[in-house]
């Protein structure tokens, strides 16, 4: 079908579609770093599957192991245990944080987040919850009212025992201060949300490494060490949510909480799990996994097809893109950033770590107004030069999230064409 026929029929048979660009296209097949639309022309990718292509496009090792547990076996309930799970569930179980040797698998990263909710209030016998403003954990009731961020938490569906502290988000800080003299404020305001908010008992603390759809957002240093301190203080667990940060995709560690020293109680893990095929992890300790005493079996858990994948995924990222490769890479994206942000002052902030970096545009770097309109003419332009980034922030921003196997001469290229589209979209909106 020609993209055109696509988007009719998605008109008619589909709901709940959300399409990039003015005009959207349909993509028809990929290899490695590369995706092709139905009308024939190649892209290069650095949005990965929303974070998820971390071997990139059908990667031979990967769709060969996809291949054999099809050709065997595709699917039986999860009531019979399965080899794939606990070869996978033992080889994730040394690169996960100390102690956190327990996974169960699902599909999705809200359903990864789902169940570490389970965990942690049935741990604690307590249903309080903190996570924060501009968070995104997933698209189930429970999950938006996790959420806070605009458009995806709808007001109709209201829980309670959510409570929500600031985002520390150092370019806007809530408090209007600057780091470090703020003395990380937004730390500290997880204590007065639970003292004035909630009953001073809280089941637990959920929070991203690095706020994905918020645009990357990376806290300072020391607010994981302050923040987990004060969950900790008041009974709570800290779920960290690493369904975009796990498997290296931040760089040098593993895990996206390494960054700043603290481990979790609880981990939800997704996205580059098994590179495209649907699959998500709850990872806890032996304790809190014991203390589980609903039932939690799925239709699908642990997938025999996306767990066979995950095992051949854990194995290439150990030989072609492990954490310290990825690192590096991540220091080459951002010298690339920085070389962007000395030529136009219209980026305001450069944010992210690894595989998962950004850029925020304004229109004034002094009032940092949002530069939306700039945005958009940048989506437009990186697609029309055949590079394909993802969205991020409150319009104003991108994710830069190619797939870990990603090449120094890739970045070049797709510095080179970022280049030549933010010039070309400020000819455009005349910022």
């Amino acid at each position: 079908m020609d993209i055109e026929t696509i988007l009719e029929k998605q008109r008619q048979y589909l709901w709940g579609q959300m399409n990039y660009y003015k005009h959207p296209i349909s993509i028809a097949r990929g290899k490695g770093m590369h995706l092709w639309d139905t009308e024939g022309k190649q892209y290069l990718d650095f949005f990965g599957g929303i974070l998820s292509v971390s071997c990139g496009h059908c990667h031979p090792k990967v769709t060969a192991a996809i291949v054999k547990q099809v050709e065997t076996l595709v699917q039986c309930s999860s009531v019979y245990p399965h080899a794939n799970a606990v070869a996978y569930a033992e080889m994730l179980a040394e690169i996960t944080p100390p102690g956190l040797t327990r996974s169960f698998f699902g599909l999705s990263g809200t359903e990864a987040v789902e169940n570490a909710i389970k965990l942690a209030v049935q741990y604690t016998g307590r249903g309080e919850i903190i996570a924060l403003r501009g968070a995104y954990h997933g698209l189930s009731a429970l999950a938006v009212n996790l959420t806070a961020y605009p458009g995806w938490r709808p007001g109709e569906i209201l829980m309670p025992g959510i409570r929500h502290a600031v985002q520390p988000n150092c370019y806007r800080c809530a408090f209007k201060q600057t780091y470090p003299s703020c003395g990380i404020a937004c730390a500290y305001d997880l204590e007065e949300i639970i003292q004035r908010t909630t009953s001073g008992r809280i089941a637990a603390f959920i929070a991203e490494p690095i706020a994905g759809v918020s645009g990357l957002i990376t806290p300072p240093s020391e607010y994981f060490k302050i923040a987990v301190g004060i969950a900790r203080k008041y009974g709570g667990l800290f779920i960290a949510d690493e369904v975009q940060t796990m498997f290296g995709r931040s760089g040098d560690y593993w895990y996206g909480c390494k960054h700043w020293d603290v481990v979790p109680d609880i981990m939800a893990i997704g996205k580059s799990i098994a590179s495209g095929m649907p699959l998500s992890g709850t990872v806890t300790t032996p304790e809190i996994a014991e203390k589980l005493h609903v039932k939690v079996i799925s239709t699908f858990q642990q997938h025999p097809v996306s767990m066979a994948a995950a095992i051949a995924v854990l194995q290439v990222l150990k030989e072609e893109a492990p954490p310290a490769y990825v690192g590096e890479i991540g220091r080459y994206i951002r010298r690339g950033f920085d070389e962007l942000a000395a030529k136009y002052p219209s980026i305001g902030n450069i944010r992210g770590k690894g595989c998962m970096q950004g850029i925020e545009f304004v229109k004034d770097p002094v009032t940092k107004e949002p530069a939306n309109e700039l945005m958009t003419e940048v989506f437009e332009e990186t697609l029309k030069r055949g590079l394909l980034i993802g969205a991020g922030g409150v319009g104003n921003a991108f994710r830069f999230t190619p797939p870990l196997i990603v090449q120094k001469e890739q970045i070049d290229q797709a510095i080179e064409i970022l280049d030549e589209s933010i010039a070309a979209a400020l000819e455009t909106v005349g910022t």
